[in-house]
């Protein structure tokens, strides 16, 4: 009988400094704001070399991914189920808010990062959690057509859908007008995009 080996002291180590320097980037990104903070700061609070921080994310904006993507994640694990699809898209993009609340310097730095950052492993996850959020998005569609539409069918949609939900999220973090419901605002531009600008007009040939 073989029994199964267990992570080596090697992989053990590597774990632990992960998770202190993930845990240190988390607490002074919040407290302090991403452009307060310095990697200098995050690997003294890690108790690890710049050199080693460096191995797990090669920039300050690799860092912010890294711990963004953790909170991110669970956000593509589940399919909101409201039996509205505005309210399921809604529901979708709720952590993003809540975020926004708590930290908007740093979830608009995420975005930056996530869009023109320079390339790395946190990036890339990054992008592949709005990759997943994208087919999420088909999904509720889908889930929501009159008629059961191929899978191609959604991909053009989806992603209209996708970019007023990522530009409405980004503009609430640079806008925090004070009492601002940016939650409804962004009910009402997916409502508009679902339904139509122009759902409700007379078409000129009517007859009255």
């Amino acid at each position: 009988m073989t029994l199964a080996r267990g992570p080596g002291r090697r992989e053990l180590n590597k774990a632990d400094k992960q998770r202190r320097i993930l845990a240190a980037a988390r607490d002074l990104f919040f407290r302090n704001g991403y452009s307060s903070v310095t990697t200098q700061e995050v690997a003294d609070q890690a108790e690890v070399g710049t050199g080693t921080l460096f191995r797990y994310a090669r920039s300050k904006g690799e860092l912010l991914c890294m711990v963004a993507n953790e909170e991110f994640r669970a956000m593509v694990e589940t399919v909101p189920d409201t039996g509205d699809p505005v309210e399921d898209l809604v529901t979708l993009c709720d952590p993003l808010f809540s975020a926004l609340e708590n930290q908007p310097e740093n979830i608009v730095a995420y975005h930056r990062e996530t869009v023109f950052g320079e390339p790395g492993p946190h990036r890339a996850e990054a992008q592949r959690i709005l990759g997943e959020l994208r087919g999420i998005i088909g999904l509720i569609l889908a889930r929501h057509s009159p008629r059961p539409p191929e899978a191609e069918d959604l991909q053009g949609p989806a992603q209209t859908v996708f970019d007023v939900l990522y530009m409405s999220i980004v503009r609430s973090g640079i806008d925090r007008s004070p009492g601002r419901d940016h939650r409804a605002d962004l009910r009402e531009h997916v409502d508009r995009v679902l339904h139509g600008v122009l759902a409700g007009r007379v078409s000129p040939d009517s007859t009255y």
